[in-house]
């Protein structure tokens, strides 16, 4: 997969605490790995209960280090005590869904990201997913002022300028980049995700249908149309890949790549609508 990038916004004084909602986003993110035939009813369970252990010492740790900033406990408590580590290079569904994660302890930036914000929704606190083209990354508002989690150097602090830099959204802005994402939204990234993996492996209806799910719950991840797009093309649904790349540029009209995918379908369209001469009837 082509790394997609999502920032995650957690607070950290009290008053950004919510109630303790029970493992809710860990539970869907485990849902949408059962769903796309990744896990099992057992290993559903396994993920369930290991999430759960997990938030228990994160509160444990919380609780007795109250004047510290909570992204930085759970940032030690990720790469330290439980052992996770990045995964950069192996594209395989494992390192992006949540039941993959916790099993492996290894995790792509959507995979280690998502398992931040399940624990931060676990725990009570505010936290969402903000994407830059390429990565994905942590946020944390502090008493201090903003201070960046960056997962895959291990909760390093980066300055703004830094990710600005090395991941720099085309044509200076775009409606999915820099801005907080929904639960929904995330859910869209991991679906995203998911599309493109299958799509590797030339599993195109499963990929369809993971490209049509991210765009429903993220209409405005352009990336998500696009290949959607490209997958009804190698389908033959010429039609269908023209709307979904059309989709794609009222999202993004700086999306590398898109005014290409269009030129080369207008020109399968050509041809496929060119006058053939009649075949021979059979010979028997």
């Amino acid at each position: 997969m082509k790394r997609r990038s999502l920032l995650l916004l957690l607070a950290s004084s009290g008053c950004w605490r919510v109630p303790r909602r029970e493992l809710a986003f860990g539970r869907v993110l485990i849902g949408l790995a059962r769903d796309v035939a990744f896990v099992d009813e057992s290993q559903v369970n396994w993920s369930l209960t290991e999430l759960s252990r997990l938030v228990d010492e994160a509160e444990s740790a919380l609780a007795s280090s109250p004047q510290r900033s909570p992204a930085t406990v759970l940032s030690e408590l990720l790469f330290d005590r439980w052992s996770f580590v990045r995964e950069v290079a192996d594209t395989n569904l494992a390192f992006v869904c949540l039941p993959g994660v916790l099993e492996r302890r290894r995790g792509s930036c959507v995979g280690l990201g998502t398992l931040f914000l399940a624990l931060a929704d676990a725990l009570g606190y505010s936290a969402s997913g903000v994407m830059m083209p390429g990565h994905f990354y942590v946020r944390v508002q502090e008493q201090g002022g903003a201070r960046n989690v960056e997962l895959l150097r291990a909760g390093e602090a980066m300055p703004d300028a830094w990710y600005g830099q090395r991941f720099p959204v085309p044509g200076g802005s775009a409606r999915e980049y820099a801005r907080p994402l929904s639960q929904s939204e995330v859910l869209g990234v991991v679906e995203y995700n998911v599309g493109n993996e299958r799509r590797r492996q030339l599993r195109l209806t499963e990929a369809r249908a993971a490209f049509i799910r991210a765009t429903r719950v993220f209409p405005e991840l352009s990336e998500a149309h696009a290949s959607l797009g490209a997958v009804e093309q190698l389908l033959g649904n010429l039609e269908s890949a023209e709307a979904s790349y059309r989709r794609a540029c009222n999202a993004n009209p700086h999306l590398p790549g898109i005014e290409q995918n269009l030129s080369l379908l207008a020109a399968e369209r050509r041809t496929a609508t060119t006058p053939r001469a009649c075949p021979r009837p059979p010979s028997y």
